[in-house]
């Protein structure tokens, strides 16, 4: 009997939790649909589909959901809506600005996210070979390139964390606007938390077409970044006040009632 219990209850647990999964996945489309967002004044497109979708077991139920906005193609922000259902029960939504330009977001009720400062700086890829002529070609080549920046999160402990690079660019795209032949969106993650964001791109400039990149951060703590074992990116930790205030290149929102 004790056996019967024992089951019976484990498997009610597992049920509620693919309810709650599902039920997370309907709210976090619906959240990024609200936010009407432009960038220098240009209203962005939402990729209506989530481009991925995390849990982080190691500290709780948790679903989250990643969003993207688009000019022309390509990315300029990033979203990664979470609810908590244990231990917590609040929910967040947290945003970074992916352009050089200003960000301005709204949303019915709530506090917009204005940006005065640039979200990325880009810079050419050390070392980096010319881009393929085939498309084939340069997403093995950003793969490769994405595998020599490795990235690390200091936790509230201070201890350290090596993040995980998720091997698969969770966007693909080119922009003949922006002069970008290809281009990745990548995340180093913890479990499959995003917790930083590598883009890489094939930039036209002046008639030659090099490899760039730029690294953002996608959560409050400090990180840093080096690329074949040299830094090339540091980042101190947001007080509570930069992360709320909605005016920085990252901000995020917390909410008790949704």
């Amino acid at each position: 009997m004790a056996f019967c219990v024992s089951f019976f209850v484990s498997t009610c647990g597992v049920a509620q939790e693919a309810d709650n999964a599902a039920a997370f996945a309907s709210l976090a489309d619906r959240i990024a649909s609200e936010y009407a967002i432009s960038a220098d004044g240009r209203p962005l497109s939402l990729r209506r589909d989530a481009v991925l979708t995390w849990t982080n077991p190691l500290v709780g139920e948790i679903y989250g959901g990643v969003y993207v906005w688009t000019d022309q193609g390509r990315p300029l922000v990033i979203a990664s809506f979470y609810k908590w259902y244990r231990p917590h029960t609040h929910s967040s939504h947290e945003f970074q600005s992916l352009t050089t330009g200003n960000i301005v977001a709204t949303r019915a009720g709530q506090k917009n996210w204005q940006t005065s400062s640039p979200g990325v700086t880009w810079k050419q890829v050390p070392d980096a070979p010319p881009p393929g002529r085939t498309a084939a070609q340069r997403l093995v080549q950003m793969r490769g390139l994405a595998k020599r920046f490795e990235l690390e999160m200091t936790e509230k402990d201070d201890s350290k964390t090596r993040l995980r690079l998720l091997s698969q660019p969770l966007l693909r795209y080119d922009s003949p606007a922006s002069d970008v032949i290809d281009g990745g969106l990548f995340a180093f993650a913890k479990a499959t938390d995003p917790e930083a964001l590598l883009l890489i791109e094939a930039q036209n400039q002046s008639g030659e077409t090099r490899w760039h990149y730029a690294i953002a951060r996608s959560n409050f703590l400090a990180m840093r970044a080096q690329y074949n074992g040299s830094e090339i990116w540091d980042v101190p930790q947001l007080s509570t006040t930069e992360s709320y205030s909605a005016t920085g290149p990252y901000a995020k929102f917390q909410f008790d009632d949704e």
